[in-house]
């Protein structure tokens, strides 16, 4: 494997189990995280390769643009899995 792909990997798990570990409620999360953010850290490579973004590169690895990609692909992920609140219940005053 490429020196690059091992690095992105590398750099998209540490952004998903960081996440994780701070807003993640439940184990099944953890997974959904890591997947959202390889495949934002991707998907914002491949889109600042393609508009030609030259910001912040770490050897042909366009940091700034991939984290960003990574960041919002976690964001969505935590939309779409973090639980609903609880209902809250209205309590009936005690009897006297």
């Amino acid at each position: 494997m490429s020196p690059s792909l091992v690095l992105s990997i590398v750099l998209a798990s540490i952004y998903g189990l960081l996440f994780h570990s701070l807003a993640g409620r439940r184990l099944w999360q953890l997974p959904c995280f890591w997947l959202s953010a390889v495949i934002g850290f991707t998907g914002g490579e491949i889109l600042a390769v393609l508009a030609g973004a030259e910001l912040f590169r770490v050897g042909s690895i366009p940091l700034l643009a991939a984290s960003a990609g990574a960041f919002f692909g976690l964001l969505v992920c935590w939309f779409f899995t973090s639980p609903l609140p609880e209902p809250r219940t209205r309590r009936r005053p005690a009897r006297r």
